[in-house]
């Protein structure tokens, strides 16, 4: 703030400008009432003087004798004054101070023309020979009751001039010092008003950026209105303090519970524009919160029934609820409930609960049960004709009903494995298959793969090469290793055709043991390797079947490799293979 716009400045200037003002108009008003007192007074006694020398002069006008002259000379000097006698025509009859030869007509002078008219004029005029200022006062002469002539007595005012130049000079000294001793007194003053004034500013000042600790100083048993000001704003801060602090907190726990809540939020103005999201709509409409501020609901979610729900909502005034699948890579199915906001703008609250888990997991009950009542009714129909079959012939070709009867075994050991597999997953999925760690060498499994696949594998005419270091210590379930193995194995015999190759090798990365399980077979369709992991999922489902494969194989693997913390991917091509990698903890 600048110096001239401050308190002290405005007080102590106010204070001297009444100061000077005072002195000044009453150096005005003395010096006026002094010329007008003097000039009264010495009016007064030239109108006394110039009747005396017309009364003396009056019968030498009247008769226009030649000794005027003498007479106004010698009357100056007895009075002291510059006398002038006039004839009624303006001609100068005697002058005390000037050759009347020299003279020229006095008729048009003010006081001469105000005698003449009223008995008495005067004027003052300012003297060019005298280089002062002059009171002319003159009578009118009169003779046999008529006006003859004029008697004019002047003085200088040159004394009351002088005194008024001293009372000038009197008063700028005296305002001078005044101005110095006010300019003193008025700092004080303005200082100790001005002072805490400012302090108060500066602390307010402080307290509008935040620094909500400042307080004023309040001097001890103050209380004057600036020791009541300072005092109200240390309360006011005190408790806007306290305001903010439990705004604070209520913003935290709010802020916790919209960043922490599954559900999205979002809150939206009269004109359906997006003003505040939490992190899981951004998630849901796959964005940032800050790239929808501002923008409206269409534009924010790409969902025309959401955006016409919203409008209604802010229309009617009325909640409510929809289900809709919203736009984007994952198409998440949401339910939308909106319902308005009591505020002076108006708006509305969307609120989104993620409805994609369920339904996904809906879907999978679905094909789950599709695929377990499609797995059993295969066999189950095999097993019915070569049955019907088997009671049909059985007498006529005992040969056909043995061949029959051992189909009938292998649908039904097919039945067992299918049931086995159901209940392996169903415990390993519900936790009651408890894993069991402890610590041996990866090798140990291998070759016990090695020795129940290799036969097969060598049917197949294929090489199957386990590729593991003998030191390479897990911390695992043995038994739940040796499953993973013999899924991944056996699927991999199953798919490579003959000439083929399997490889299982193993590697510390990160601390653990990866595993890969990579074959030369006819690989897996891009498209289909999401769901690779799914129950009953097949890439090729003819082919499967013909292999005697459950569907649930792989699924089993991914339950186990996670309930050892480890993960499991997979990397393939049609005709070019496939790499099944999953990781267990190294021991």
């Amino acid at each position: 703030m600048s110096r001239f716009h401050s308190i002290r400045w405005t007080l102590t200037s106010a204070f001297l400008l009444v100061v000077l003002a005072t002195i000044g108009l009453l150096g005005l008003y003395l010096s006026e009432w002094t010329d007008r007192y003097y000039v009264s007074a010495l009016r007064s006694s030239l109108d006394r003087e110039s009747r005396l020398v017309g009364g003396l002069s009056a019968p030498l006008v009247s008769s226009g004798a030649r000794s005027v002259d003498p007479l106004a000379m010698n009357a100056g000097r007895d009075l002291g004054r510059r006398v002038t006698i006039i004839r009624r025509d303006g001609v100068v009859l005697g002058d005390s101070q000037h050759d009347i030869t020299s003279m020229d007509l006095h008729l048009n002078r003010p006081e001469v023309r105000g005698a003449l008219t009223s008995g008495s004029g005067w004027s003052i005029r300012y003297s060019k020979t005298l280089r002062t200022r002059m009171l002319y006062v003159a009578t009118r002469i009169t003779s046999g009751g008529q006006p003859v002539g004029v008697a004019r007595v002047s003085e200088s005012l040159a004394e009351v001039d002088q005194a008024r130049r001293r009372i000038h000079q009197a008063f700028f000294a005296a305002g001078l010092i005044a101005f110095i001793l006010a300019g003193i007194a008025g700092a004080q003053i303005a200082g100790r008003i001005a002072g805490p004034i400012q302090d108060i500013g500066a602390v307010a000042g402080r307290l509008a950026k935040g620094q909500l600790e400042q307080r004023v100083q309040v001097r001890p048993g103050g209380r004057d209105e600036i020791d009541q000001l300072g005092a109200t704003l240390n309360t006011m801060a005190e408790e806007l303090r306290r305001t903010i602090d439990e705004l604070a907190a209520e913003k935290s726990k709010f802020q916790a519970i919209l960043e922490r809540t599954d559900d999205g939020l979002m809150v939206v103005d009269g004109q359906a524009r997006v003003q505040m999201t939490n992190p899981a709509a951004a998630g849901l409409l796959a964005t940032q919160a800050r790239q929808i501020q501002g923008k409206t609901v269409i534009e924010s979610t790409l969902s025309h029934d959401l955006a016409e729900m919203v409008d209604r909502v802010l229309r009617t005034q009325i909640p409510a609820a929809l289900e809709i699948q919203l736009a984007g890579a994952e198409q998440p199915y949401v339910k939308a409930y909106v319902a308005p906001l009591d505020a002076p703008r108006g708006g509305a609250v969307v609120v989104l609960h993620d409805l994609t888990a369920a339904k996904r997991m809906d879907s999978v009950r679905r094909d789950f049960v599709a695929n377990v009542s499609h797995e059993l009714r295969t066999p189950l129909a095999s097993i019915k004709a070569m049955a019907e079959t088997i009671l049909l012939r059985a007498q006529e070709d005992p040969g056909v009903a043995a061949e029959f009867a051992k189909k009938v075994v292998e649908e039904a050991e097919r039945l067992t494995a299918l049931s086995d597999d159901l209940l392996d997953l169903a415990r390993i999925e519900a936790g009651r298959r408890p894993i069991r760690s402890e610590r041996f060498a990866l090798a140990e499994v291998g070759e016990r793969v090695a020795s129940e696949f290799g036969p097969k594998a060598q049917d197949k005419r294929i090489e199957l090469r386990m590729e593991m270091p003998g030191d390479l210590e897990i911390d695992a379930d043995r038994d739940a290793v040796y499953q993973i193995f013999a899924n991944l194995v056996d699927n991999a015999v199953k798919y490579t055709p003959a000439g083929g190759q399997v490889t299982v090798s193993a590697s510390e990365e990160n601390g653990q043991v990866a595993v890969q399980v990579a074959d030369t077979g006819v690989g897996i369709p891009k498209s289909d390797l999401p769901r690779i992991f799914e129950r009953f999922y097949r890439a090729d489902k003819a082919r499967s079947r013909q292999s005697g494969g459950t569907g649930l194989g792989l699924s089993i693997v991914k339950h186990l490799v996670e309930a050892h913390g480890g993960t499991v991917s997979v990397e393939s091509a049609p005709n070019r293979g496939s790499t099944f990698t999953f990781t267990l903890p190294r021991a």
